[in-house]
């Protein structure tokens, strides 16, 4: 329950409450924190080994979120503090809750661990219905058009899914790794916008480049060897 209260429920309400009064370039590179802030969590309070070499990858790796994001045509740079402050808690908490699944829930699968978070969280999200009206909203959403289909798949592809599959892939490899599928966010909105007709910029290749070789250098595909001379 802890883990998805930290890791869906809060972030669910934190984000988009923030993203009101800061702008979505700034909010893409907050969430690119998540890496760091995962990684920084697990040296700090998980007894995670820190490697120079994953440092660099995750430092590379975010300088090309930030090209993606912040030289995109018509990228802007607003917030207010107190929205900011409630941003930059995010990436904290997913860091947490990554580096808590990794360490101490070992014994669930990832399939296991999924759908006990999610049944656990109705006891918070189904008063929250009742209060905010949500269920009411159902019948007029279906009358009006696809809107609740819409969400209904949100939910399940983008959160559900989406959750056990990384819940799956964080058992398989070190936190960072799993971590680090924050950055391939904007390349796959990058991707979808090309086939919508979108052109790609100088900023989405070099971008990309980045990400790539940082990912790679975390991972070990890519790093230093000493090259021993004959004696």
């Amino acid at each position: 329950m802890f883990v998805g209260f930290l890791g869906s429920f809060l972030p669910a309400f934190m984000y988009p409450w923030a993203q009101q009064k800061i702008s979505s370039s700034l909010a893409g590179i907050i969430n690119a924190f998540t890496p760091i802030c995962t990684y920084a969590i697990g040296i700090l309070i998980f007894q995670v080994k820190s490697e120079k070499m994953k440092v660099m990858g995750s430092l590379i790796a975010f300088a090309g979120a930030i090209v993606l994001i912040a030289f995109k045509p018509g990228a802007e740079f607003r917030a207010e503090a107190l929205y900011l402050l409630v941003a930059f808690m995010v990436p904290f908490l997913y860091g947490l809750n990554g580096n808590m699944i990794k360490s101490k829930l070992s014994d669930f699968s990832g399939l296991q661990m999924t759908a006990t978070m999610y049944i656990s969280l109705l006891i918070f999200s189904i008063p929250l219905c009742f209060y905010t009206g949500a269920f009411q909203q159902i019948p007029i959403s279906l009358a009006k058009g696809n809107a609740f289909y819409h969400l209904l798949a949100l939910s399940v592809l983008g959160s559900a899914l989406a959750m056990a599959l990384f819940n799956i892939l964080i058992k398989r490899v070190h936190v960072l790794f799993a971590a680090s599928v924050t950055y391939l966010m904007p390349l796959v909105s990058i991707v979808v916008g090309w086939l919508d007709g979108e052109k790609i910029g100088w900023n989405d290749i070099l971008g990309f480049s980045f990400i790539l070789v940082g990912v790679l250098i975390m991972n070990g595909v890519m790093k230093n060897k000493e090259i021993e001379k004959p004696q």
